[in-house]
């Protein structure tokens, strides 16, 4: 026999089940659209044997109101900030709810401006006059003028695609070179950058306040970077860097002092340094007793006695093949590679004074196993245990935790007894 719909019984309520009627077999008539609204969607559907999405459909496609749900809000208009401030004084929110049927959170935002809270003020409708202002003078001008933020200035003239450009009148241009750029930007409501391009244009030199060199500014030039002597002196880079070239003098990190190298068949006098120089030169210049500061200070000391940058001392560094002077940085000892395998990492960490990535990272390159305590190593007998007795026969058996003996179990799929 064949298990259909029609021949299921009805479980629920011991009547016999009747398929629902579908809308496109059974239309609706006029009698039965009369029920809409008079009872509940679900009595309805009892009643007509329909499903309670056809019947729920059905009346709002008729536009008909349910029966026992509540009615649907109403959206009122926007009232007056003052309108139901009385209110306000003398209800409470239940009371202003049943009154008014707003939501709590109305309620409560509504307290908080009549508190004296954040409220934004409506900006009045902009005018002709005020539209063609626009783009005439600053925003900030008008913005004064108008008695409107500049926020709101700008954001209408970006609406209205006007551009701010100002025209440039000769009174304007004679005022050019006469002072700064900054405050005839100041004096004109423009930019600066705007000043500055229209005097360039016009071929005037800028009006700036000089400010003479020193005799004890011009003497430390040369003798130290120049980026550091233009914090120092309060000045620009590119005027220190102008007035050192003016004056003749090199850049203090081109200075070095040069050695003479040893040259294979030269029997003049002895040279000065003859330690990795190039293949042909003649000059080095590094001294041996600066090579020989290299691997004992650090890079950062040795640069600071020597004048020379960091960069320069690591790559000299590197060329002689000397070992960075960085107490983490160290070569492993005997006594140190025998303490590992027989603790765990995080305790022969502290024991070598190296990090705990460091102390893994020289086990695994040398093969060695780990050792962990915690970690406990089932046998195969144990094993075959799992599954045929209680997680707790086992655990007192083999002395493992319950805990390590579920997890043992879980992680081979084994089910428990």
């Amino acid at each position: 026999m064949k298990i259909t719909r029609e021949n299921l019984p009805d479980q629920g309520r011991g009547k016999e089940s009747v398929a629902p009627r579908s809308t496109r077999q059974f239309p609706w008539t006029k009698e039965e659209d009369a029920l809409l609204g008079k009872f509940t969607d679900l009595e309805v559907a009892e009643k007509l044997k329909r499903t309670l999405l056809g019947v729920r459909d059905r009346r709002t496609f008729l536009g008909k109101p349910a029966v026992g749900h509540a009615p649907p809000s109403l959206r009122m208009e926007r009232e007056p900030r003052d309108r139901y401030a009385h209110l306000f004084a003398a209800k409470s929110n239940r009371e202003l709810r049943a009154i008014l049927g707003w939501s709590y959170k109305r309620i409560h935002t509504r307290r908080h401006q009549l508190a004296g809270g954040k409220v934004r003020k409506s900006q009045p409708e902009w005018t002709l006059e005020e539209d063609r202002l626009l783009g005439t003078k600053p925003d900030q001008v008008l913005a004064r003028k108008f008695g409107r933020p500049v926020s709101a200035v700008r954001s209408r003239r970006w609406k209205k695609r006007i551009r701010l450009r100002m025209d440039w009148r000769r009174e304007d241009d004679k005022i050019l070179g006469t002072r700064t750029d900054h405050e005839v930007a100041l004096l004109l409501g423009r930019s600066k950058t705007n000043v500055a391009w229209r005097r360039k244009q016009l071929g005037i030199a800028p009006k700036a306040k000089p400010r003479p060199w020193t005799p004890g500014e011009e003497a430390l030039l040369g003798s130290k970077p120049d980026e550091e002597l233009a914090r120092r002196f309060g000045r620009t880079v590119l005027a220190v860097e102008a007035r050192r070239i003016m004056l003749g003098r090199l850049k203090a990190d081109a200075v070095f002092k040069v050695f003479k190298a040893n040259v294979p068949g030269d029997q003049r006098e002895k040279p000065a340094n003859t330690v990795n120089v190039k293949p042909g030169a003649r000059y080095c210049t590094w001294s041996v007793a600066a090579d020989a500061l290299l691997g004992k200070l650090s890079d950062e000391e040795v640069a600071g006695r020597l004048g020379y940058s960091v960069t320069r001392v690591r790559r000299r560094r590197h060329l002689l093949g000397v070992p960075c002077c960085n107490p983490t940085n160290r070569p492993w000892t005997k006594a140190e590679i025998a303490l590992l395998g027989t603790r765990p990492d995080r305790e022969v960490a502290p024991l070598v004074n190296r990090s705990l990535a460091n102390v893994r990272y020289k086990r695994l390159d040398l093969g060695i196993p780990f050792c962990n305590p915690r970690y406990e190593i089932w046998k195969p007998a144990e094993l075959a245990l799992l599954g045929k007795v209680s997680d707790e026969e086992i655990a007192h058996r083999t002395g493992h935790s319950l805990t390590s003996v579920r997890q043992a179990r879980h992680k081979r799929h084994i089910l428990g007894v």
